[in-house]
């Protein structure tokens, strides 16, 4: 763990974050996580590691698997999370990263995502397949997409998610598979998010910039970034938004789409996860390098 301010920090528009800590996995980071409740951060490297690190950026957990960690999510209180395993299979495990039980999937699995209370699972397959299991290793439900999803979120306060198929198709789904609302999309999905009171959902849409809708899937409008807006988070109410682009930057905009601070990051960004209410926010660079901002 490093701290202090890298030069990173000291340029851009607006009023900039500050860094808490910075923390190096030991290989390029394939994919990241964040408990919303307990602020821990769950990673994953090449190499098979998969990290917890706390709200201080100490390592709490570490496990060294030999398969490919291609997925992962984690519940909002830390108490339990899943993983995609060299493509097809599906595990769960408990806090301190001890596998508790794995499952062969019947095809690649390509979206993932537990629930807020870390009790059930839904993973998407590449042939339109959607399986929800809960922490027994039970499935609960399958049921099929118009076209293969890639972004799942569950919702806080309903038995429901929203999820995305990377073009053309936009949809909730309640717990059992059962769809509730679907919209055809005409531009590229390239990330989802969802705010805790589920009345506000963003999809990063590459050059189409960030589009806004409401709980039942209509559409309130578009934030047009300088840049190709590629990975998106949000506050558990609709107050800010950080966005990454592939050209390198970072955003934080207000919920009326206003900059508050514009950087040039150091990496491609992999992830971001920003905090419930939007005072700090999680930065996981392709190389490895994972930071937490003071957003305040």
């Amino acid at each position: 763990m490093t701290t202090g301010t890298p030069d990173w920090l000291r340029t851009g528009r607006g009023s900039r974050p500050s860094q808490l800590w910075s923390f190096a996995t030991d290989a390029p980071l394939t994919e990241l996580d964040v408990a919303r409740e307990s602020g821990e951060v769950l990673a994953a490297d090449e190499s098979g590691g998969l990290y917890r690190i706390d709200r201080r950026g100490r390592v709490q957990s570490l496990t060294r698997t030999s398969h490919q960690i291609r997925l992962v999510s984690w519940a909002d209180d830390g108490s339990a999370g899943v993983a995609i395993l060299d493509d097809a299979t599906l595990a769960w495990f408990d806090r301190s990263l001890q596998f508790r039980w794995t499952r062969d999937l019947p095809d690649e699995a390509i979206g993932l995502t537990m629930s807020p209370q870390g009790t059930h699972t839904a993973v998407a397959l590449s042939n339109g397949q959607n399986l929800v299991f809960d922490a027994d290793k039970r499935k609960i439900s399958q049921f099929e997409s118009l076209r293969p999803l890639r972004y799942l979120e569950y919702l806080l306060s309903e038995p429901a998610m929203i999820v995305a198929a990377d073009y053309g198709f936009f949809a909730r789904f309640s717990l059992d598979g059962d769809p509730e609302w679907n919209e055809r999309l005409w531009s590229t999905v390239n990330d989802l998010t969802v705010t805790g009171d589920g009345k506000t959902i963003a999809l990063a849409g590459l050059a189409h910039g960030i589009q806004i809708y409401d709980a039942q899937g209509s559409s309130l409008g578009t934030f047009v970034l300088d840049g190709t807006a590629h990975r998106i988070t949000s506050t558990y109410s609709r107050k800010r938004f950080a966005v990454a682009t592939l050209e390198k930057q970072l955003f934080m905009i207000d919920e009326t789409g206003d900059l508050k601070w514009m950087l040039e990051a150091p990496d491609d960004v992999s992830r971001i996860r920003l905090a419930p209410l939007g005072d700090w926010l999680i930065v996981g660079f392709a190389g490895g390098r994972i930071v937490r901002l003071n957003c305040d």
